[in-house]
């Protein structure tokens, strides 16, 4: 018995130390950190805890049980996926409050089909929060679509993800070569990136197969332009998505996939009730 325990105590050491080694590639050079002023950056940082302090009170004064109610749950009606630039804050943009939309944000509102991230966005909004409209949200003097354009490299990561708007430039370039000014390129850019982006929500199968069991999910595409606040709507290229190619439909199992008509009077009749909302609201 001490003979057996004194074999596993030492190949218990070997196998730490072949720990120790293996994991010494990952360990990093300490080095000396230079003293730094940090007293502006505190400064900042106080200020924004101070103003969520404001917030809270300003919501407790219109309704002392603001907060309490939003902890029971949500039930948002949109998804929009944006961009991550701080200047496209949705809820402010919209006036609409916490609760009533669903935002998922990144580097220029890609929806990159392998993207784990927006996958699983789309699939809990769909399924659990059965959300309807899914909105893609652009906007001009985006910094992305700048440095696609420009060809500019940005890092390693960044210039593998915004290799998606360059496939979309790839498709447009006489028409960017075209537009003389050059604001104006980027702004058609943005556009035709989002129309790409919305391509790529009818082609996925989580919106597919929803449409499939009957759910009339609307898919909008927006550009914020900054330098006037208004969001203004972008055209898809083709009219519904019963347009797409045959080589993207899904075939679920257990499931009958819809006539392409079904889908596209589903679609239709669900904006036919949204404009009908909109017009009721602003004409009451």
């Amino acid at each position: 018995m001490y003979f057996y325990n004194q074999n596993i105590m030492y190949y218990s050491f070997i196998l730490f130390q072949q720990f120790i080694n293996q994991t010494r590639i990952y360990q990093f050079q300490i080095i000396k950190i230079p003293k730094m002023d940090t007293s502006a950056q505190i400064k900042e940082y106080r200020e924004v805890l101070e103003g969520n302090r404001t917030y809270v009170q300003s919501k407790l004064t219109q309704d002392p049980n603001y907060f309490v109610n939003l902890s029971k749950g949500q039930a948002p009606k949109f998804l929009l996926i944006g961009c991550s630039d701080s200047r496209c804050p949705p809820n402010e943009l919209t006036q609409t409050q916490p609760g009533e939309i669903f935002i998922h944000r990144n580097i220029a509102n890609c929806v990159i089909p392998t993207d784990l991230s927006v996958n699983s966005v789309l699939q809990f909004t769909i399924e659990h929060l059965k959300i309807k409209n899914i909105v893609v949200m652009g906007h001009t003097f985006c910094g992305g679509v700048k440095a696609a354009m420009n060809q500019d490299s940005v890092g390693g990561m960044l210039d593998l993800w915004l290799n998606n708007i360059k496939g979309t430039l790839e498709k447009i370039q006489p028409i960017i070569d075209a537009i003389p000014d050059e604001g104006e390129k980027q702004t058609t850019l943005a556009k035709f990136h989002v129309r790409e982006q919305v391509r790529n929500l009818w082609k996925n199968p989580i919106v597919q197969k929803a449409w499939q069991q009957g759910t009339p999910i609307m898919i909008h595409g927006w550009i914020l332009r900054i330098e006037t606040g208004i969001i203004e709507e972008v055209e898809a290229d083709d009219t519904l998505p019963s347009d797409l190619a045959k080589q993207y439909n899904f075939k679920f199992q257990g499931i009958e996939a819809p006539q392409k008509k079904n889908i596209a009077q589903q679609l239709s009749d669900l904006q036919k009730e949204e404009i009908a909302k909109h017009v009721q609201q602003q004409h009451p």
